[in-house]
């Protein structure tokens, strides 16, 4: 899985160039994060935990209804990480969400635009299958944050990111939850 989105986030890299021109329709962007001051919730067991950080990536689509205001959709693929206190039990996720960003022009020729980016969709949890907990139903995603431009194509974003999912064991169902600090860097590649 990890090869096939690496494969197809670079096949949309090389691709894109192509069709670029100077009046922007949209743009497609190729992004690498980080997730720090993680920390996973599982409602009935009473489990809190914080999870070590853990790294991420994603591609978005953007459509600019103005120059300004972009809508848009995108996949992030969070990459697995261990669950203390679980004897091993490893999770992962990946969020597919719709989105919107507003962007003010700063006038600088550093940090072009500033801009504030909301998120919402799915999320699908990924448990390593050495588990005897399954997944019962994947659920909401959802972020807000900040990013800007840098140098017309670079892009670097802050956002703190929640994903949902119910867990079942045997008869028990439980929600378990995922919450994050993001911090991407990316390319965009206006079209």
């Amino acid at each position: 899985m990890k090869k096939s989105l690496l494969a197809l986030l670079l096949a949309v890299a090389l691709v894109t160039p192509v069709f670029a021109t100077d009046n922007k329709v949209g743009e497609i962007d190729v992004k690498a994060g980080f997730n720090f001051m993680s920390n996973v919730t599982v409602d009935t067991a009473d489990y809190d935990e914080s999870v070590d950080p853990v790294f991420a990536a994603g591609a978005d689509l953007f459509f600019y209804l103005s120059p300004q205001l972009a809508i848009g959709a995108g996949v992030d693929y969070i990459f697995d990480h261990e669950l203390p206190n679980t004897d091993g039990l490893k999770e992962g996720w990946i969020n597919i969400y719709a989105q919107a960003k507003y962007m003010f022009e700063t006038g600088n020729n550093i940090f072009n635009n500033v801009y504030p980016l909301f998120q919402i969709g799915g999320s699908i949890l990924r448990l390593d299958t050495d588990s005897e907990i399954e997944v019962g139903s994947n659920g909401l995603y959802w972020a807000i944050g900040a990013g800007t431009t840098i140098k017309e194509n670079f892009l670097l974003e802050i956002l703190y990111s929640k994903c949902n999912a119910k867990v079942k064991e045997d008869f028990f169902r439980s929600d378990l939850k995922y919450s994050t600090l993001q911090l991407k860097v990316g390319y965009k590649l206006p079209f």
